[in-house]
């Protein structure tokens, strides 16, 4: 898990009365500090595939598979 810790609001505060930023100058920031989190979030591996996910299709063409289908069908035909 990544924490990004943002500036206190003290020191964002602060920041403004002494001196406004230009709006160029904080998009400009931002743009970079979009770029480093894209470049993080690239690099980070993709969660693994869920379990019915990964079996899927791992029964086709199977006979004992197919013939436990069928004794299923024919329980479920002649259960109360």
């Amino acid at each position: 898990m990544i924490i990004l810790k943002p500036q206190s609001l003290q020191t964002r505060t602060m920041a403004t009365q002494q001196q406004p930023q230009p709006i160029e100058t904080r998009v400009t920031n931002l743009e970079l500090q979009l770029t480093q989190i894209q470049q993080l979030l690239a690099t980070l591996t993709p969660p693994p595939k869920p379990w019915w996910e990964q079996i899927t299709g791992s029964h086709a063409n199977d006979p004992t598979f197919e013939t436990a289908m069928q004794l299923g069908q024919q329980w479920r035909k002649t259960a109360p």
